[in-house]
């Protein structure tokens, strides 16, 4: 009934009908950031500004309930944290927060670790995360291996390599990238951009800079931090990235662009390849755009602050207009065959 009566409200703006997708908003207590499975429920992890403790996570069951998950920070930036990524694998939780400070304004970081019992942050030593090589956290990953923390650090050869860290009991240690496909040089400089669990190992999608060029990538290791290789996405034209990455048993799927344009790729039998047919829905370089929502390569994300899902049929591909969300898509999920969107501050189901 809810639905409906939203879809009525908006029919003169919107419109409800084959061409749109009518969406219902969910309040909860705090501005909702990420949303990511757990199990048959969702996390949404929110930031509640202006409180002792800003960032806060909530889990929705499959029967709707609403319920706080207590978080625990330990320093003073922790309590001003702000989700970055949140991973579980069902039972555990994994997340990255963080907030700028001091005199430059860099990100101080900050990784947590639970279960539906509660959220922990572990604090680190500063130089763990920060000082003079210090990149980016981009992802989280609980790995058959143990959980990974995926981001960036000052390489010895040029700009910035991939790195990765892992955790020793409750202390996280930076792993060496030289020498494996981790690691920039002179003739190829490494980005990533998100990161997903697959099979023993991770998946981190991002690009490389090479020959003038802008190429969508995706890393992947054999079992936690080994066996790194790396592929670049097919089809990719002159100026691409990869940004979103998700997995569903062996077949995984990537958003991105491709100059100027939304461009998917889908792994399956253990080949990447770009999804034919894709909808030109502008979108640029530096658009951080939620992974793929399922399989079929679903997609969430906006188009002048019009929040859109293109879905496809086969070969054919449709463009719904959604009624309700507006803004940038920050996040999107699919828990229990219902869709949920963050997008400006604001949690919505389909």
């Amino acid at each position: 009934m809810r639905l409906l009566l939203v879809c009525l409200l908006l029919v003169a703006v919107a419109g409800c009908g084959p061409e749109a997708s009518a969406f219902s908003r969910i309040d909860l207590a705090g501005n909702p950031v990420l949303v990511t499975a757990m199990g048959d429920s969702l996390l949404v992890g929110v930031r509640r500004d202006g409180q002792p403790v800003v960032p806060g996570l909530i889990r929705i069951g499959p029967d709707g309930a609403v319920s706080e998950i207590p978080v625990r920070p330990e320093s003073p930036y922790g309590m001003l944290a702000k989700w970055y990524a949140i991973d579980s694998d069902g039972t555990q939780i994994l997340a990255v927060g963080g907030e700028r400070g001091g005199a430059h304004a860099n990100v101080r970081w900050s990784v947590w670790t639970g279960t539906q019992a509660g959220l922990a942050e572990k604090l680190q030593g500063f130089s763990t995360f920060g000082g003079w090589g210090a990149g980016e956290l981009a992802g989280a990953a609980i790995t058959p291996a143990g959980p990974l923390v995926i981001g960036s650090w000052q390489s010895a050869k040029a700009g910035l390599d991939i790195a990765v860290w892992m955790a020793q009991g409750d202390t996280w240690t930076r792993q060496d990238s030289a020498g494996t496909v981790l690691e920039s040089n002179r003739d190829t400089l490494e980005f990533a951009n998100s990161a997903t669990p697959y099979k023993q190992g991770v998946l981190v999608a991002g690009m490389q800079l090479a020959g003038g060029r802008q190429i969508p990538a995706v890393w992947q290791s054999s079992n936690g931090n080994t066996g790194w290789t790396v592929t670049q996405l097919p089809d990719a034209g002159q100026i691409a990235v990869a940004s979103g990455i998700r997995c569903w048993g062996s077949v995984c799927g990537v958003a991105g662009s491709v100059d100027g344009t939304l461009a998917l790729w889908r792994l399956t039998d253990g080949t990447w390849k770009r999804v034919p047919g894709t909808p030109a829905i502008p979108v640029k370089d530096s658009d951080k755009l939620a992974a793929p929502i399922d399989e079929n390569m679903t997609q969430v994300l906006s188009e002048n602050g019009q929040v859109k899902i293109a879905r496809a049929d086969g070969d054919k591909w449709t463009v719904d207009t959604v009624a309700g969300p507006s803004g940038t898509v920050t996040s999107a999920a699919k828990v229990g065959g219902k869709l949920y969107i963050v997008a400006a501050d604001q949690l919505w189901r389909e």
